[in-house]
């Protein structure tokens, strides 16, 4: 009779052990062992429990991503010991607020158990315990929550949760209502996971110089720094004098009164580098004005003559020596250069990094010239739409301070290299009377219903959020949720995203022009809550036994004109916030510069007479308007 092996000093326990196995396998797989272990619970005491790993070799079909199956034998892998005793003490320890929340998401009936002694507040959950049996009811009556998926029907994306055992009704339904509702659907279990630790033995490609300095500029114009000359004449030394000695008065007067401080001195900081950018831009055009002046005044002086006889007369006037100027002057040349390529915005944009770029000058070239001059126009609409007054800090140089752009960012469409377009031009060919209304938020469609907002999810607790557990507020000293700052419960910035003219004939797209991680948000689907539309493209969607539709005809966001792909980079996922339904649109890794695109599914072009652009080589439709031609 064999016996378990003893563990070595410095060993881990194998409840330690088992414990560490678990969270690796919810972690990078789609099953969870705990309800398992918890059937071996009334297993005897005396006897020990052996969890062995066993592994097979599968091949995988690249097209449909199915395993094929495989002949060849397992390969034991190894084993480990358990004692009963060891798995009720991990089960008990297991947190009750993860199980409370999955079944909420399934949907699961736990109220036969009498638990009411063990009821749920976030507050401490940690302290709470759940009973084996419990787990082990709630992994039965959710076995047929793996198998949801998600529909999202519409021309713009909305996800709809339904049920196996619900989804021929749902079908027969949709199709009943309207003939021609575009359906989108998603698998429930690809939400994008934030990017793994990489490995520091392997080396990864760094972006160029070029590339680095242009992503800068665009962060700068989508964030919140005011550049205005009132932030110069409003933030005198007198204004700024106050206690800031934390013993002095109470400490959250005086850390409220330094925090005032450090904005008001950061926003003067920014707008003095900015102005003595464009003065020193403008310098060395009047520089080199001076220099052909004297050319022609002195015309038997060499070039190198002629540019020594200005620069000593700037010397004269400036009290700086040959030298210090010499290397300021080929700094300025560097802020020129820019300018005249990418005009005053990205300048003004480029943040306090454009003296490092321009100083060892790594990147400059006819790249940065081209690259600058295609998206020129692109900037001025994003800095003349986000910052109005940003134009004021060329009053100092005598350049007109009048907006070029005016109304909101995505009021514009833009091309690279190309003049931007009104929106509503674009669509005049198909609806002359098109105009179209920006919106924060959705907005409830009184006529349909009235004041009861369809998305409330009932039977919840409105103040915790169902995904972490936290606090959710819409004051950020509170909020707690950090599931989605970017949209809720933080400080909102605009969105790095732009509405431009596609090159393959799809009209109008998304563009990225900031980077947007694995699993982070872009933004809310938000439009017109309504009901029972026909012959319209809607996002169709069910809560609680409510069906509610959200169209984007007239109104809603930016959500709109994300396009199809058959390999996207974005996709939807339902998130509840203070009690109210959310779609969201994440990112599964948006570089810079890229358009952003979704799948609208299969359901989406079933019976559709459209014709699929996306040009991915791995266009499902591709050889379907092959055979057709």
């Amino acid at each position: 009779m064999s016996t378990a092996p003893s563990l070595e000093k410095g060993t881990p326990s194998s409840t330690e052990a088992v414990y560490a196995i678990l969270n690796v396998l919810s972690n990078n797989l789609t099953i969870d062992l705990r309800p398992s272990l918890a059937t071996l619970v009334a297993t005897p005491t005396d006897t020990t429990v052996r969890l062995v790993f066993n592994a097979e070799i599968c091949r995988q079909h690249p097209s449909t991503q199915s395993l094929e199956e495989s002949h060849s034998p397992h390969v034991h892998l190894g084993s480990i010991n358990i004692s009963p005793i060891d798995i009720q003490r991990y089960l008990r320890e297991y947190s009750t607020a993860t199980v409370a929340a999955a079944c909420k998401s399934s949907n699961a009936n736990v109220e036969s158990h009498d638990i009411s002694n063990s009821t749920v507040q976030p507050q401490r959950r940690n302290s709470m315990l759940v009973e084996p049996e419990i787990i082990l009811r709630f992994s039965q009556e959710s076995d047929h929550h793996l198998d949801k998926r998600r529909k999202i029907s519409d021309d713009s994306q909305e996800e709809v949760i339904v049920e196996d055992n619900q989804q021929d009704d749902y079908h027969a339904a949709v199709f009943e209502d309207n003939a021609t509702t575009r359906q989108i659907q998603t698998k429930s279990r690809e939400f994008p996971q934030r990017k793994k630790k990489k490995d520091q033995d392997v080396h990864e490609l760094q972006p160029l110089s070029t590339e680095r300095f242009v992503s800068g500029v665009w962060k700068q114009i989508f964030n919140s720094v005011e550049l205005t000359p009132s932030s110069l004449v409003n933030s005198s030394y007198d204004n700024l004098c106050g206690t800031t000695n934390p013993g002095s008065s109470s400490n959250i007067e005086a850390f409220r009164f330094i925090n005032t401080i450090c904005l008001r001195v950061t926003k003067l900081s920014k707008c003095s580098r900015a102005l003595e950018t464009i003065v020193q831009a403008r310098w060395v055009d009047c520089f080199e004005a001076r220099v052909k002046e004297i050319e022609i005044e002195t015309p038997f002086l060499s070039i190198t003559e002629t540019k020594m006889c200005a620069l000593r007369e700037a010397c004269t006037m400036l009290q700086w020596s040959e030298k210090e100027l010499r290397n300021k002057l080929s700094i300025w040349r560097g802020y020129k250069e820019i300018k005249d390529a990418g005009g005053w915005a990205c300048l003004v944009f480029a943040g306090s990094g454009i003296y490092r770029f321009c100083k060892y000058r790594v990147g400059f070239g006819n790249g940065l010239t081209t690259k600058l001059g295609k998206q020129r126009s692109s900037l001025e609409v994003a800095a003349d739409t986000i910052h109005p007054e940003w134009r004021q800090l060329l009053s100092i140089i005598g350049e007109e301070t009048h907006l070029i752009y005016t109304g909101h960012p995505h009021d514009w469409v833009v091309s690279d290299g190309g003049t931007p377009l009104e929106l509503k031009s674009t669509y005049t060919q198909w609806d002359p009377d098109f105009h179209f209304t920006h919106l924060e938020s959705s907005q409830l469609d009184p006529n349909s219903w009235g004041t009861d907002d369809p998305r409330w999810t009932s039977n919840t607790d409105t103040s915790f959020c169902n995904s972490c557990g936290y606090l959710q507020s819409n004051d950020v000293s509170r909020n707690e949720c950090r599931c989605f700052p970017e949209l809720y419960g933080g400080c909102k910035t605009p969105v790095a995203v732009q509405v431009f003219r596609t090159p393959s004939g799809k009209n109008n797209g998304l563009i990225a022009r900031c980077e947007f991680p694995r699993g982070a948000a872009i933004g809310e689907f938000v439009g017109l809550i309504t009901k029972d539309m026909e012959g319209k493209d809607v996002m169709q969607s069910d809560n609680n036994g409510k069906r509610y539709q959200i169209f984007q005809g007239k109104l809603g966001n930016y959500t709109r004109f994300v396009n199809h792909s058959c390999a996207p980079n974005s996709q939807f996922q339902k998130f509840c916030w203070l009690g109210s339904e959310r779609v969201i649109l994440t990112s599964r890794g948006i570089e810079s510069g890229s358009e952003i695109t979704v799948d609208y599914s299969d359901e989406y072009w079933k019976g559709l007479d459209k014709e699929c652009k996306c040009g991915e080589p791995c266009c499902r439709y591709l050889k379907k308007q092959t055979r057709k031609a």
